[in-house]
């Protein structure tokens, strides 16, 4: 892939007597823009025919009324996934009243169309005199494919000659096939060669976006990603059952790698939702994908908010917060269909510094399809498969009675953490930014015990094994002989739980003081009994409570029951004045 492949769509329009649009999300503007993202579900069609959604009527209501949502509210970005939005509800786009205002640009990914089709929907699109449709030629022949996968972005242009606004429709082709098992794709697509970008005044930002497996293509061109990722949006569209597969999150590794100077970009990962159907053709056999979603927005460092009121916000509506190895914050979709509402700051804004907005995208609404009224703001918590977790166990339910009943994520993510001595001993352990089970690695594998997001055995062995130690830990409290410290948890009555008042412990109980007991397992090695020791006793030491300052422990199993490891801090002849105590020992 060449670096010319990339195609400034300024001087593409310029050179077709248009004017470059003005769109908002490349104004470099304190403002934040206005953005509608669909998941979509629902069975579809893959053949040599076509690929897209099996119902192509329903497809169409949901899709007409997504786009008629956009017009009347002035959304400056619309994106859908790849092989989604059908040829018809893109004719009724160009022909009707729903359409891009001057500001907006819409990013639709579309069901596969044959050259024959293109020309049909040129022909009509262009038949009134109001529309111009534009793609690059097709000079491959005919045994080379039998359809393209488009995306087409449509967006407001002006004449040059007579100032008349001109609607535009840019159709851009997959440049590679994607990488399925049976090489399916292979042999079916007609690729291109071009991907468009947009660029704002000064051309300070731009905005492109790639097809699924188009992902290995840049990945190959470092110039082409630097190019597509420096102050810049990059839509990544995809139908893809494991869009975290290495070679199609290659390319995000290697932008991240970069200084942060040249890697300042939001790239936006947008999918089908997931557990939708495959059908070989309509009406047949049915094969379940069991397919992740995997929609994510990825931002760097100093563009997103890792702060509670935000977090929770944000996750409550259905986007989970992640923290990248990379300095990078990463913002999780729900897996279920929905359409996804954000305000989101510009990648870039010249204004003075007392209006940056560092806060990143917020989720300001989700919508469900109701057949009835079509897309209905949804206010109920969405569920990430916590819900199940707490109840996949009597004695789990039990050990989370007191945090079962907060909507909290991130409660439960620290509650867990300290109860399996998963803190890291600093004092702002329990940050978003920090907290250990919010943190990712390349292979963008979420370690949440709250947020399921991807099909991986190793997390799922991971999650339950945490629950486990917090329900064994709630059994040992209400049975086993306590260290004087905490004594007087015992005997039933203490839960699990987490609060910003008391944020360095996790057992509380009617009555009396919140404690940190930190549960390792079936016989840890010693060295980890030690560090949880001292992570422990600092933490509650330095936040210097005296109500509580001495209440902490750590225990583990032994084929002989539990133990409760002496912490050498807590034996130290304490000099109050008084006579000489030890915590541990009376």
């Amino acid at each position: 892939m060449n670096v010319d492949c990339i195609i400034d769509v300024g001087d593409f329009l310029d050179a077709q007597g248009l004017s470059n649009p003005t769109l908002e999300v490349l104004a470099a503007t304190e403002q934040s823009y206005r953005a509608l993202l669909f998941q979509p579900a629902g069975s579809f069609v893959g053949n040599t025919i076509r690929i897209g959604p099996a119902d192509l009527e329903f497809a169409d209501r949901q899709a007409s009324a997504l786009l008629e949502m956009a017009t009347k509210r002035g959304h400056h970005l619309v994106v859908t996934p790849e092989y989604y939005l059908p040829i018809k509800t893109l004719l009724k786009c160009v022909l009707g009243d729903n359409f891009p205002a001057a500001d907006a640009v819409w990013v639709l990914g579309c069901e596969s169309m044959t050259p024959a089709q293109l020309a049909e929907f040129k022909a009509n699109a262009e038949s009134t005199g109001k529309c111009r449709v534009f793609y690059e030629n097709d000079e491959a022949a005919p045994a080379q494919g039998n359809y393209f996968d488009p995306v087409a972005y449509c967006f407001l242009s002006k004449n040059k000659a007579t100032g008349e606004e001109q609607r535009v429709v840019l159709i851009q082709f997959k440049t590679i096939s994607s990488k399925d098992p049976e090489y399916f794709e292979n042999g079916v697509l007609r690729t291109g060669k071009h991907i468009y970008q947009f660029r704002g005044p000064t051309n300070r930002l731009a905005l492109a976006s790639i097809i699924c497996s188009d992902a290995f293509n840049i990945t190959e061109n470092s110039d082409v990603l630097l190019q597509l990722t420096e102050d810049a949006t990059l839509l990544h569209i995809q139908l893809n059952p494991k869009p975290r597969n290495t070679d199609y999150l290659k390319y995000r590794v290697d932008t991240f790698r970069r200084h942060e100077r040249t890697s300042n970009c939001d790239i936006v990962c947008l999918n089908w939702a997931e557990d939708i159907i495959f059908l070989e053709q309509e009406g047949g056999k049915e094969h379940k994908w069991e397919n992740e979603a995997g929609s994510a927005w990825y931002l760097p460092h100093d563009r997103a908010s890792s702060d509670d009121a935000l977090v929770e916000q944000n996750e409550h509506n259905g986007l989970y917060y992640s923290w990248h190895r990379r300095s990078r914050h990463v913002l999780h979709f729900h897996n279920a269909p929905a359409v996804f509402e954000f305000s989101v700051p510009k990648v870039v804004h010249t204004g003075l510094q007392v209006h940056a907005v560092s806060c990143g995208p917020k989720l300001e609404g989700r919508y469900v399809w109701d057949d009835a009224g079509g897309w209905v703001a949804t206010t109920a918590c969405a569920d990430a498969g916590l819900a199940q977790l707490f109840a996949c166990d009597a004695k789990v339910t039990t050990a989370f009675t007191a945090l079962s009943k907060d909507d909290s994520k991130l409660r439960v993510e620290r509650a867990v953490a300290i109860s399996c001595g998963l803190t890291s001993g600093a004092d702002d352990w329990h940050a978003a930014g920090t907290l250990k089970s919010l943190s990712m690695s390349d292979d963008e594998v979420t370690k949440r015990l709250t947020v399921r997001l991807e099909r991986n055995e190793d997390s799922d062995a991971a999650r339950h094994r945490q629950l486990r130690n917090v329900s064994l830990l709630h059994e040992i409290l209400a049975t086993a002989q306590l260290p004087l410290q905490i004594r007087n948890l015992s005997g039933g009555g203490a839960s699990v739980y987490w609060s910003k008042q008391s944020p360095h412990t996790n057992v509380i109980k009617d009555g009396v003081e919140p404690a940190h007991v930190a549960f390792l397992g079936l016989q840890p090695d010693q060295r980890r009994i030690e560090n949880a020791c001292d992570a422990a006793y600092g933490l509650l030491h330095r936040e210097n409570k005296p109500g509580r300052r001495h209440r902490v422990a750590v225990c583990y199993l032994t084929l002989a029951g539990p133990v409760f490891p002496e912490i050498k801090q807590l034996t130290h002849i304490a000099d109050d004045g008084k006579s000489p105590t030890s915590f541990a020992r009376g």
